[in-house]
């Protein structure tokens, strides 16, 4: 969000506040609170409840809230109605391409009382009305497949506007390893309808499929970006049960080739529709995945005559360096330009 990146910007840069968390997988409760100063958001809230046998009770107040379980089973009760709900061996229990993920959303003006075992995330930010509670299970939710190659990643929209909520937009993306997500590098700061970009923070809580319970000297990683093009550009080294502030600017994540990679995302603004817009200088991948799908519908054949290849190009307007990127994914991709 605009006013969100121009004041934490320098401050990230400047190592004088960190928008990256490790949990500890104790605490229960909020852990990001925009209230506080060391935390680079305004708007949106994110914390985890550890549940037991005893119910947890929170009132919403002005806040609408969005909880996802990552592990076990949970019973819920929202302002005297009951909902059930788990999520049975963790978010990587089945194979890619598959989702058992599901949230509740809960109005403003409720009591949420909750208990069950496992972990359950969630996120919380102003609502513009009132709206009555909901659940998706998750055989509602179908992951949809994004991008294409390296930055190919299953997306799971959960709970947004267009379905329930007044303000928060919540879902999971799921990275193969060495895969990226966030890519073509996008940004939505401003409340630009007309340019296709919206106001909004968001928050990850990133979950990486780790198999082994012995900790070995380096688990899985991913690294997160941070960057506007201007006073911000840090890199920042993520693992299991990492928690990232996004105040603004473009923010692509990359999981290394040692594991896969999901993570739970949420974001709010001030009621405007999420808009996401490319940076202009990488929008050009988008041609990429046109080019890579018309070249496999055409056969298996992997040799590329040049006159093919500069039509080609020239039909989508390639500069030299933008055709020396993709020659180099051709290669990789197997394809012998002749």
């Amino acid at each position: 969000m605009k006013s969100t990146i121009r004041k934490y910007a320098l401050k990230i840069e400047r190592n004088e506040i960190n928008p990256h968390l490790r949990y500890d997988g104790k605490r229960s409760g909020l852990i990001l609170d925009p209230r506080r100063k060391d935390v680079p958001l305004e708007v949106l809230g994110f914390g985890i409840y550890q549940l037991g046998e005893n119910f947890i009770k929170k009132e919403t107040c002005e806040k609408e809230v969005v909880l996802v379980p990552q592990e076990g089973e949970f019973e819920a009760e929202i302002n005297g109605k009951r909902f059930f709900g788990k999520r049975k061996g963790g978010p990587f229990a089945l194979r890619p391409g598959l989702s058992n993920a599901s949230a509740l959303y809960i109005p403003c003006n409720s009591l949420l009382k909750i208990r069950g075992r496992g972990e359950m995330a969630f996120f919380e930010a102003p609502a513009l009305k009132e709206n009555p509670p909901f659940y998706i299970t998750n055989d509602q939710v179908k992951p949809i497949s994004r991008g294409s190659w390296i930055w190919r990643r299953d997306v799971i929209s959960l709970i947004s506007p267009k379905n329930v909520s007044s303000n928060l937009v919540v879902g999971e993306t799921y990275n193969p390893p060495g895969f990226w997500s966030g890519t073509p590098p996008h940004q939505h700061d401003e409340d630009r309808p007309s340019l296709g970009e919206s106001g909004h923070e968001e928050i990850y809580y990133y979950r990486f499929n780790l198999k082994r319970k012995k900790k070995d000297r380096f688990q899985p990683y991913g690294v997160q970006l941070l960057m506007d093009g201007k006073r911000l550009g840090k890199a920042f080294l993520i693992g299991d049960k990492s928690i990232f502030a996004i105040p603004g600017g473009c923010h692509p994540v990359v999981a290394s080739p040692v594991s896969e990679l999901l993570y739970v995302w949420g974001l709010a603004g001030k009621g405007s529709e999420l808009r996401m817009r490319d940076i202009d200088q990488f929008s050009f991948l988008h041609s990429f995945e046109e080019i890579f799908n018309h070249l496999e519908k055409n056969g298996k054949k992997k040799i590329l005559l040049e006159k093919k290849f500069n039509a080609i190009s020239s039909s989508y307007r390639l500069t030299e360096d933008k055709k020396s990127v993709l020659i180099a994914m051709l290669k990789e991709k197997g394809y012998e330009i002749k």
